[in-house]
């Protein structure tokens, strides 16, 4: 689409690493990047743009520039029906320090990842209405009717909408309201039993208080990608899981400069394939390893963003590399 360099790519799809990994829900970059010259489709943003280059075999995310309007939006079509493609463009300012934050380079993208496997908005039921979910309702600020309305996921509190009317600086949400019940909802009063989580992935917070999802998110992503035909067809985790082949790899130093040194001296004894591609996907190094140190010569490569592929019985793990001279 344009605007957005291999390295912004990969700094971008890092935050999807930061998000869902600490819940064992991992991503492989094919690291194509195809871009789309469409004036139409830059300027404006839409659903339109998910019938362009789209895979049946993976999550398509169409990243648009950072000056591009304010946008985040899912293929969602409902809860048991996800598509596998969203785009993110566009900038959040803070209003008060006018610095600006680019979405793609964000939780934004993880937020809207959340869709794709299923997560709803934290204020789901309760400060919108989908038309997608017949049985969505609001959800009260004491947490009552958690598994039934909201989200349904008991661990992320009520959340009215905080519209990202979130202090920047603080992440305190600025609004208040009362719940379904008539219960007050006044984030000055720390008696309040309404209490929308700020830092919450999936909540319209604000791009710098955005950090995680809860436990429970993501054991509903993990069921989706057992039960919905769409994320079976993309995904290989079963509800017993999936092994990860970073255990026992290491790698030092990163960045580098000459050499990298690939210590498999805690994997069990194999004969473990690696690869290195350039930050545009081009193959610059092969070869395989025991489980030994082994240190491969990296003096040829210039400066800048690498990847190694690595692979254990099958399964791929990709570290980025930086290689400074």
């Amino acid at each position: 689409m344009g605007g957005q360099s291999p390295s912004d790519v990969s700094l971008a799809l890092s935050y999807l690493d930061t998000a869902f990994n600490p819940h064992n829900i991992y991503f492989v970059w094919d690291h194509q990047i195809d871009y789309i010259d469409d004036d139409s489709e830059f300027y404006s943003p839409g659903a339109s743009v998910f019938d362009i280059n789209n895979h049946p075999d993976g999550v398509d995310i169409y990243m648009y520039d950072d000056s591009v309007g304010f946008l985040g939006w899912d293929g969602y079509g409902t809860s048991s029906q996800p598509k596998t493609a969203f785009l993110v463009s566009g900038f959040m300012e803070d209003p008060v320090t006018l610095q600006t934050y680019p979405l793609v380079k964000s939780h934004i993208l993880s937020h809207e990842m959340g869709h794709v496997l299923s997560l709803w908005h934290t204020h789901h039921g309760t400060g919108e209405n989908t038309q997608q979910d017949p049985y969505e309702c609001p959800e009260f600020a004491d947490g009552s009717n958690s598994a039934i309305c909201g989200d349904y996921i008991t661990d992320t509190p009520a959340d009215p909408d905080m519209n990202y009317k979130v202090d920047f600086a603080t992440c305190q949400w600025l609004e208040s309201g009362f719940d379904g019940n008539g219960d007050p909802d006044d984030p000055n009063d720390p008696g309040d039993p309404y209490d929308p989580d700020e830092h919450n992935i999936m909540g319209h917070s604000v791009v710098p208080c955005m950090s995680y999802l809860t436990p429970k998110q993501g054991n509903r992503m993990k069921v989706a990608m057992t039960i919905i035909p769409a994320l079976t067809a993309v995904s290989n985790y079963t509800l017993s899981g999936y092994p990860c082949a970073t255990a026992g790899l290491n790698f030092y130093p990163n960045a580098m400069d000459g050499e990298l040194n690939l210590d498999l001296r805690e994997k069990p004894a194999n004969t473990y394939p690696y690869q290195i591609f350039d930050a545009y996907g081009v193959m610059v190094l092969s070869g395989e390893s025991q489980n030994v140190l082994k240190t491969i010569d990296t003096s040829g490569l210039d400066e800048g963003l690498y990847f190694l592929h690595f692979y254990d019985n099958g399964q791929l793990t990709i570290k980025q590399l930086l290689v400074e001279h």
